[in-house]
């Protein structure tokens, strides 16, 4: 005989006195460490996960739910994250019933499973009841600890830019705009760390092309929109002057800029390869972003997942194309979650975290249409252990078939037009981005449906043409469909987001068994014996 329990840590507050609070439902004691969890929860906590599979979504794992507890003495104070955003971990496990003593029997510690791990806000209380907001990782929410503009001169900026966020520039980003910094001395910052150096011919040179409305090249005397040429690095921009029609460059530990000699005429743009604070350089979009969970986002890197890896790898036997960059111009501030939608969003890359709070980068990738239903072994969810199903609506995006596979690349950050073009400007400035495209389907639908036009981080069209292929084979056909399965909580360990899943259920099409990917999970205190998972067949 057997009784499930669920169990928890809470801690919020300032790191320096970081308080935590245990509970759990009907009492626990973890024997090992000596920590008692006292029976605060009223029940099992309703959760719903559900990963963005669209195009043009956040790429996130979006999580909704509510933990209730019972206001037992001192409870209300331990619970009251009001001015904080909590850490939260939950666990479950199975209560043994012990006939000659008469009592349930908690398992260790180390034999509870993960059930959720977060933050908690929101504090609300009633009379004899308080509630909590459950969501994702805490960190992801909060606002970053940018850098900012001191407004002192120099490289800190005028008084104009006091308090104003410095730029970030992560990998290769085409045509941005710099920060002026000192327009007298006509003093850019591209980012607030490194940039790439190069080597050309045996001579180092930062990766950087300043450009003059949209012209690029050599520096010509006579022209009034002429190009910029590099007259080396420096190791303070502020006490070198270059010569006419050339710029200097600093980059290291403060960040990089660029020095004019001379004023521009037209608009300074520049396009650059941006390395991390710590001077590392990856170029491939899953590096990118694991770099900006550590470095930017604060991230203690035990929390990503040991076998981070880019997904589309996996899923082509091989290493794919994701050559990729973003910058922020620092002109507001951004969380983030905001970070890592400008770096995965349109890539069909999305950013989950797994129950221990584990993050991990999955792929919508077509791989799990390609499960055989007889060599489904654990994958397998049979139709007798189906409690629940029903088909629920695909993304609005996503209901009717598109008519192609597209995936934007090369961002182009600043779209010259009007007086700020030179006459002698590539064209390349003018548009925004450029497109990969593959055939659709071959049943001709009523309307012609295109993916939405999303602006990625991808920098080469190989590394957007996955992306087409992918959403060719995935949404140009009409039969993508969604389910609700719910099925016994014993199968929580068997199935995450991201996992593949071989279903079978008496209805039409899942009869004799089709592949599925998981992409969200629901549980509700009221049935702690049920776990519902949201598959893509």
């Amino acid at each position: 005989m057997q009784q499930r329990c669920f169990l928890g840590s809470l801690a919020f507050g300032p790191v320096a006195s970081r308080t935590t609070t245990y509970l759990s439902d009907t009492g626990f004691v973890d024997t090992v460490a000596h920590i008692p969890y006292p029976p605060y929860l009223s029940a099992c906590p309703d959760m719903d996960r559900e990963l963005d599979i669209t195009i043009s979504g956040t790429s996130l794992t979006q999580t909704f739910g509510q933990m209730t507890v019972n206001l037992e003495p001192d409870v209300a104070t331990s619970c009251d994250v009001k001015n904080y955003t909590a850490d939260i971990a939950l666990h479950t496990g199975l209560r043994t019933y012990d006939p000659s003593r008469g009592w349930w029997q908690d398992p260790a510690l180390s034999d509870c499973v993960p059930l959720f791990a977060g933050g908690a806000s929101a504090w609300r209380t009633g009379d004899t009841q308080g509630t909590l907001t459950l969501s994702g990782p805490a960190a992801l929410s909060r606002s970053l600890p940018l850098k900012t503009y001191a407004g002192t001169g120099g490289v800190e900026g005028g008084t104009t830019l006091t308090g104003k966020a410095k730029p970030k520039l992560r990998g290769y980003a085409y045509n941005i705009t710099p920060v002026c910094v000192d327009s007298v001395n006509q003093i850019y910052q591209i980012s607030d760390a490194p940039v790439q150096i190069v080597n050309v011919s045996g001579t180092p040179i930062p990766n950087i092309t300043v450009m003059e409305g949209g012209v690029p090249g050599a520096w010509s005397i006579s022209s009034t929109a002429g190009s910029w040429s590099y007259a080396g690095t420096v190791s303070d921009i502020t006490a070198t002057d270059p010569a006419a029609g050339h710029y200097v460059v600093e980059t290291g530990q403060r960040g990089t800029f660029f020095r004019l000699g001379g004023t521009p005429v037209y608009t300074i743009t520049a396009s650059a390869t941006g390395l991390f604070p710590d001077g590392t350089y990856v170029s491939r979009l899953h590096d990118l972003v694991h770099q900006a969970l550590v470095q930017d986002i604060g991230i203690p890197a035990a929390s990503i997942a040991s076998d981070w890896a880019d997904p589309f790898d996996a899923a082509a036997g091989k290493a794919v194309a994701s050559e990729a960059g973003a910058y922020w111009d620092g002109s507001s501030s951004y969380t983030g979650a905001d970070m890592v939608t400008a770096l995965l969003q349109g890539t069909l890359r999305k950013l989950t975290y797994d129950r221990d709070g584990t993050l991990r980068l999955i792929g919508i990738t077509p791989t799990f249409l390609t499960l055989v239903p007889n060599l489904w072994g654990k994958l397998a969810v049979r139709p007798e252990e189906v409690i629940e199903i029903r088909q629920t609506d695909l993304p609005s995006e996503l209901v009717l078939p598109l008519t192609c596979g597209r995936c934007t690349y090369a961002r182009n950050y600043t779209v010259l037009t009007g007086s700020n073009v030179s006459p002698s400007a590539i064209s390349a400035t003018i548009s925004t981005e450029r497109s990969a495209v593959t055939v659709g389907t071959d049943a001709p639908t009523l309307e012609v449906v295109s993916p939405p036009d999303v602006l990625t981080a991808f920098q080469s069209a190989a590394a957007a043409q996955v992306v087409a292929d992918v959403i060719n084979r995935l949404w140009t056909y009409p039969d993508r469909r969604l389910f609700y399965v719910t099925v016994p909580f014993a199968r929580i360990s068997d199935y995450k987001i991201g996992s593949e899943m071989m279903l079978f259920a008496n209805v039409d099409g899942l009869r004799d068994g089709v592949g599925g990917l998981v992409v969200g999970e629901s549980y509700r205190g009221s049935s702690p014996d049920e776990i519902t998972f949201t598959v893509l067949v």
